[in-house]
């Protein structure tokens, strides 16, 4: 049935209300955010802590603001596509997720504020971009109604997020480059204010480094949280929506 909808009828009718809601709420928050900077001047009661060229802002909530509409662009392509087979509530946890770190992390800077908020978002990526990857390959699975061992499943979902973390630290590197951001935040001043890293650099000159390799371990601790929590409890491979029940192996594979 979801197959023969159309365009419009699947991002409107596949989601559940309360999903649309949730979406919408941190949408139109982060649609606010691109343009408050204009209103400060006459908003008195707006504080950040950390001032962002409206430029660079309208580039990073404007990018950022796409992304929360990334099920509903997964929704465009051919049915054949895997990605039409991504479930809703991956979307559910991205959006809150970009919102903490799009517009609370930068835009509110508590990347600067809260010295933990920057690792607690990265563990938590690691973790949700393992469970990503597993979704992924469901969908593959599903596509192509096979059989998968879950083991290699495991260890794929496992390996995507690896992947999806050293990619986000190429763009950090990129966008600084490229942009003049601070993503990386290499810069000495803000060493010599007293900016927290997750590991200490005992040399100012380390510290774009200890902050990029902060990341890696956090990424890497909550992929392994991840994939333990996926060997626990494999909800697509196991009880009534073990896909390979649905797909079972075939002679000879």
């Amino acid at each position: 049935m979801k197959e023969h909808m159309n365009f419009i009828q699947r991002v409107t009718k596949i989601p559940k209300k309360w999903e649309l809601a949730l979406w919408w709420v941190f949408r139109i928050m982060m649609i606010i955010g691109i343009f408050l900077p204009l209103w400060k001047d006459k908003l008195p009661f707006l504080s950040f802590s950390k001032e962002i060229p409206f430029a660079q802002n309208v580039l990073q909530m404007g990018a950022n603001t796409l992304a929360m509409f990334l099920w509903e662009i997964f929704m465009m392509f051919p049915k054949k596509s895997f990605l039409r087979q991504i479930p809703t509530y991956i979307q559910d946890v991205s959006v809150p997720f970009i919102f903490c770190t799009a517009f609370c992390g930068a835009y509110l800077s508590f990347y600067y504020s809260i010295w933990w908020w920057d690792s607690f978002l990265h563990t938590l990526g690691g973790l949700l971009g393992v469970i990503c990857g597993y979704e992924f390959l469901c969908a593959m699975q599903k596509r192509d109604k096979t059989y998968c061992n879950l083991p290699i499943m495991l260890f794929a979902a496992f390996g995507f997020c690896f992947v999806f973390g050293n990619l986000w630290e190429l763009f950090e590197f990129t966008y600084d480059q490229i942009a003049l951001g601070d993503s990386q935040h290499w810069s000495i001043e803000l060493a010599q204010e007293g900016y927290r890293t997750l590991f200490p650099s005992r040399d100012p000159g380390r510290f774009a480094l200890m902050d990029t390799m902060g990341d890696m371990v956090c990424n890497t601790v909550g992929s392994v949280v991840g994939y333990i929590f996926l060997k626990i409890f494999p909800y697509h491979h196991k009880g009534k929506h073990d896909l390979n029940a649905l797909y079972p192996q075939k002679d000879g594979d």
